[in-house]
């Protein structure tokens, strides 16, 4: 059905004058609009967002208004000079026929239509939006355990708050020139904050450090923390031979300041005891 009309549409073009051109794409238009499928319009929490409505501007309206099911948000009615029921947070601007929603919460998602009614007729064009209000996870920050008994076996947990929607916490693990998102016993969860609204994301990775250090990253829908590494191969503790050596040179010191000490004794000893040829 859509194919043809746009057939009849480009045969009706090579034939009308220009100027009526415009005034039949605009209708066209307008008719795609209201009967093809929703829009659809993705914000962030504390986001604004404008909601257009598709009028013909070649047409007088008698009304152009936006609702959320039952609920009236904004818009002009010719009728009426003031509407008194519009939510706080919008504003209609009658020029482009846009509805300018700020501030906006998770509470804001929904299915909104447009309905516009022409002076010329009597019956109502619809068209759908549907708005989906997110919030963006905050930057993972990592803990990480290791305990060393046969081998090395750490533990590193990925901790991502106040977000939406319910998303899952992947960790990206880099070994050599290998990547891999697979660690071994992976353990997610995400926790609903009935406050906020909002979702906080963990995962725990457990990992067994018997073949050579690890460094990965973790994100959340599109946030990743920093790099970070575990399964270090440790380090030998050379304290004991450091404080050993030392003790050796200081004792080796306190000898050598002795011996030169009695030497010095000595000599002055002997030359105390030699005559003098006044004597």
């Amino acid at each position: 059905m859509m194919a043809s009309t746009w057939r009849q549409h480009c045969f009706l073009t090579q034939r009308l004058p220009l100027g009526l051109v415009p005034y039949l794409v605009l209708t066209l238009t307008t008719v795609f609009y209201g009967r093809g499928s929703a829009a659809h319009l993705t914000r962030e929490v504390g986001g604004n967002v404008t909601f257009h409505c598709p009028v013909n501007r070649q047409r007088a309206t008698d009304f152009v208004y936006l609702q959320r099911g039952e609920q009236f948000v904004n818009g002009f009615y010719d009728s009426k000079e003031k509407l008194t029921n519009t939510w706080t947070n919008t504003k209609f601007d009658r020029e482009n026929s846009t509805v300018f929603m700020y501030n906006l919460n998770l509470n804001h998602s929904g299915t909104y239509s447009c309905h516009i009614r022409y002076k010329d007729q009597s019956e109502i064009v619809e068209s759908t939006i549907i708005l989906t209000v997110t919030a963006k996870y905050s930057k993972p920050t990592v803990t990480s355990v290791c305990r060393e008994k046969n081998v090395q076996f750490c533990h590193v947990t990925c901790s991502s708050y106040s977000g939406s929607p319910k998303t899952q916490m992947i960790v990206q693990a880099v070994v050599g020139n290998t990547s891999s998102q697979i660690w071994a016993n992976v353990v997610r969860n995400e926790v609903y904050n009935s406050s906020s609204m909002l979702f906080d994301s963990f995962s725990t990775a457990y990992y067994n450090c018997s073949s050579e250090e690890i460094k990965f990253s973790c994100s959340v829908g599109n946030v990743t923390s920093d790099e970070f590494t575990v399964c270090v191969p440790q380090r030998p503790n050379n304290t004991p031979v450091m404080a050993a050596a030392i003790c050796i040179v200081v004792v080796v010191i306190v000898i050598v300041v002795i011996l030169c000490c009695r030497r010095r004794a000595g000599v002055n000893g002997r030359r105390a005891r030699v005559p003098t040829n006044d004597e």
